[in-house]
């Protein structure tokens, strides 16, 4: 399965798109964000199909990745998903290293598939950082598949939370769209997966919560999803 920022997103968005253009309104569809975002600045980095292994730049901080997703079957029933992510972000604060890992294990039985580990990502930075970070699937709600973490430096934290609202629109979609980062109850920084490239909203990168928000964006928005 390829990542939820390199595909077109399913279900949720197709409807909430035809809402939309009932509506005579066409226009390329993005996540709601909230309130406390509206007046920072929409950085976008990467390019379609950006593949395995390659770099890029973010608003002029060179970023460079290595990833893979993997899969191990067993009789047809039991299967394991791994996905690797390793990037080096070239940040302010010098070169800020992240290795990644995101799981997943499956049971098929006949048409039904069902989720024994749910979904899973875990990263440790090293270098200009010293961080954690995991995440993972909560309850499925209303058709969504949430997930939720935590980001931690030091005594520096953040939540971590998928977003399943498009801009404009009351449908929530199935998959998230993106990925929110919360600093006690306030959205301090986003990460929009609903277009062809993620875009980026979060605080100057030069202090150490513009460093947390994009060491967490990058993470998310790179990994795979296990094939």
């Amino acid at each position: 399965m390829q990542a939820i920022n390199e595909w077109a997103l399913r279900g949720g968005v197709v409807a909430a798109a035809l809402a939309l253009s009932a509506c005579g309104v066409v226009r390329e569809a993005r996540m709601a964000q909230p309130a406390s975002l509206a007046a920072v600045a929409d950085e976008s980095f990467g390019k379609p199909g950006w593949g395995r292994q390659g770099d890029f730049a973010l608003s002029g901080q060179r970023v460079r990745y290595d990833r893979g997703a993997d899969r191990l079957s067993l009789f047809d029933t039991l299967a394991t998903g791994k996905a690797p992510l390793r990037y080096t972000w070239s940040g302010p604060a010098g070169d800020s290293q992240a290795e990644c890992t995101a799981r997943q294990t499956e049971v098929s039985r006949g048409v039904m598939t069902v989720a024994t580990k749910p979904w899973t990502l875990t990263c440790r930075w090293s270098g200009a950082s010293d961080a954690t970070m995991t995440v993972g699937e909560g309850r499925v709600q209303w058709g969504q598949q949430t997930r939720e973490g935590r980001y931690q430096r030091g005594d520096l934290a953040l939540a971590v939370r998928s977003v399943h609202r498009l801009e404009g629109s009351g449908i929530a979609t199935a998959s998230a769209v993106g990925y929110e980062f919360l600093q006690g109850d306030r959205v301090v920084g986003s990460v929009d997966l609903s277009r062809g490239v993620p875009h980026l909203r979060r605080p100057d990168p030069a202090s150490p919560l513009g460093q947390a928000v994009t060491e967490a964006a990058l993470a998310v928005a790179l990994v795979w999803e296990p094939a």
